[in-house]
């Protein structure tokens, strides 16, 4: 009869080799008892079976997840979608998740917000994960390259209202697009808001809280409303 230690270790050989069947090849923490890694086997195993189902390769969906324009969302290999999460990709570049990349649960994606406007949409890079209960309103085109870590609470606004004449209600002013662009290798923190024609360098860290706007080069700390630089790293 096989001991509690031999069955352990196998359940550890098939977590990595199903980790490393999705780009990832990290060693797993010993510690994990087989009841855990058994139950993240069942999900991931089940995420596994509707992203083929849906997508017809190796990608990962959660329960509970809508998707409209369905021709325009693109999956890389091993990437995943978290449960609950709303994905509308009617626009012109439609939805593109890079390898490995990861979108959280409870989260929403809006491209066309309104008839009148046709939007742009969403380009992820590879081995980027965005935190739960995100927003990335797309209208005016989101781009977020490679290694990029964003926590929960992420808001995008690539589209706003304009407000200069005050003769005409501001709802009926019209608005302006334009793109938020994160490049490659950058941190943001949780609770996080973009505005629109936002653009982040390489390896930007942008802490907690903060609401970003302009053109920042990279290399640099972000904190506060209006972030602001603190420090070069």
């Amino acid at each position: 009869m096989a001991s509690p230690q031999s069955g352990s270790r196998v359940l550890h050989r098939i977590a990595h080799q199903l980790l490393r069947g999705t780009g990832r090849d990290y060693a797993i923490a010993p510690e994990l008892q087989p009841a855990d890694l058994l139950g993240e086997i069942f999900t991931r195993g089940t995420q596994g079976v509707r992203g083929l189902l849906r997508f017809r390769q190796p990608v990962f969906i959660g329960r509970h997840v809508r998707m409209r324009s369905r021709r325009r969302i693109t999956l890389g290999h091993g990437a995943s979608i978290g449960e609950s999460s709303t994905l509308d990709a009617r626009g012109a570049r439609g939805i593109n998740l890079g390898p490995g990349s990861r979108l959280g649960r409870f989260g929403i994606i809006t491209t066309t917000s309104h008839l009148s406007l046709f939007g742009q949409g969403v380009t992820i890079g590879r081995n980027s994960g965005v935190g739960d209960f995100f927003h990335l309103g797309a209208s005016g085109g989101i781009t977020i390259g490679d290694d990029v870590i964003i926590g929960p609470y992420f808001l995008v606004h690539s589209q706003g209202h304009n407000f200069e004449d005050a003769t005409i209600p501001i709802r009926k002013q019209g608005t302006s697009q334009a793109e938020v662009v994160i490049a490659d290798d950058c941190w943001i923190g949780s609770r996080v808001t973009l505005l629109a024609g936002t653009e982040l360098g390489p390896r930007t860290v942008v802490a907690s809280g903060a609401v970003v706007r302009g053109k920042h080069l990279g290399n640099e700390i972000l904190a506060g409303v209006p972030a602001r630089q603190i420090k070069q790293i």
